[in-house]
């Protein structure tokens, strides 16, 4: 992550672990770590919410296009190998 401004933010005690056992973080990474990276998470889950909120295709469509990107990564990365 790029370094930006320090701010400080008290976090209980108990939180904090419970999130460094969540995400099964070592017990060396920086408590500044564990917190940047959940909420990293629950940003992206928040982001995917929203989209799917948006979305106007059906679950099965979602479905079929999530497996054809797959299939096509897939086969991009097998043509580049």
């Amino acid at each position: 992550m790029a370094s930006r401004a320090v701010k400080r933010v008290d976090v209980d005690a108990v939180l904090l672990a419970e999130a460094r056992d969540a995400m099964k973080t070592s017990a060396g990474a920086a408590d500044a770590e564990i917190v940047e990276r959940a909420l990293l998470a629950y940003l992206g889950r928040r982001a995917l919410d929203v989209s799917q909120a948006i979305s106007e295709l059906s679950e099965e469509e979602a479905l079929r296009v999530a497996n054809d990107e797959l299939h096509a990564m897939r086969r991009e990365r097998r043509s580049a190998a």
